[in-house]
């Protein structure tokens, strides 16, 4: 077995992250913009062949209900808005990313994704998520560095997984036993690296262990996290089979997610799960 590494040694010696596509960067800081013109949203959209055909393919989506096709970039912008469009980017980014992973990982990222956003509709937005766009966001992203472990460590991540399988374990602490580093310490960095908020990469490097972030606020984000990830799984979308989840009381606690609330999140969450199948597909 090779020595084990921190998160440093690591992204050094053997992960490399990928950077965010040029044009997807560049229409990040356009969008991040108060002062930004919808027209050079519209502009900066259409230099992206890829991502100008998932746009129009989005607004022409029965979930929006048109009554005519829309066929340019500029009348799709004005239709979904800005936070829609910086979604749109970035999640088919992470798709991409994503592309060669086992469906059921891929599936549970996304629906991850949509359980974020069910906490947050429901009245838990916190200062570091505030809308169902950024929610979905963490969600989507919360497992990502496994993606990367994978890739460049696929032994060592086969042995964890039959760790965490004998010994009936967290995944993430059979991959701290085994590498040393965790997919949430991987995934917290690529959320740095594409400039994403504070809170938001804290979330995700906390998501399975809440002392690992100082910030009660950004704690909170973990927390949620970790209800989401348990939410998918209890409902039969985990990742891989026999996945073993805990959520401690401290995550119920300061996520402020009381038992009552449970069934009115989760009806939320599986009525929104036809939806977002088809803004998968729309997107890959």
């Amino acid at each position: 077995m090779k020595k084990p590494y921190d998160i440093d040694a690591l992204l050094d010696e053997v992960i490399t992250l990928p950077s965010l596509p040029s044009s997807v960067a560049h229409i990040m800081r356009l969008v991040s913009d108060p002062q930004c013109a919808l027209s050079a949203v519209a502009q900066a959209i259409s230099s992206d062949p890829p991502l100008a055909m998932k746009t129009l393919r989005l607004v022409n989506a029965a979930c929006y209900g048109l009554r005519q096709q829309v066929g340019t970039i500029e009348h799709a912008v004005v239709l979904l808005g800005i936070k829609v469009i910086k979604n749109l980017a970035f999640t088919a980014t992470v798709f991409d990313i994503m592309k060669g992973s086992v469906e059921s990982f891929f599936l549970h990222s996304i629906f991850c994704g949509a359980a974020m956003r069910a906490l947050v509709e429901s009245g838990h937005p916190n200062s570091q998520v505030q809308s169902g766009e950024e929610a979905f966001v963490c969600g989507l992203l919360h497992d990502i560095g496994k993606v990367f472990l994978d890739e460049f460590l696929a032994e060592e991540c086969a042995e964890a997984a039959q760790l965490s399988r004998i010994e009936q374990i967290p995944c993430y602490k059979a991959e701290k036993q085994i590498i040393g580093v965790d997919h949430a310490e991987v995934g917290a960095r690529l959320a740095r690296k594409w400039k994403l908020p504070d809170g938001i990469a804290d979330g995700i490097a906390c998501h399975h262990d809440l002392p690992r972030c100082k910030i009660p606020v950004h704690q909170q984000v973990g927390a949620m996290i970790s209800i989401a990830d348990f939410m998918c799984i209890r409902a039969g979308l985990a990742a891989s089979e026999n996945t073993v989840v805990v959520v401690s009381d401290d995550a119920w606690r300061m996520a402020n997610v009381t038992s009552p609330e449970i069934p009115l999140i989760l009806d939320k969450f599986f009525v929104a799960l036809p939806t977002v199948r088809e803004l998968m597909t729309l997107a890959t």
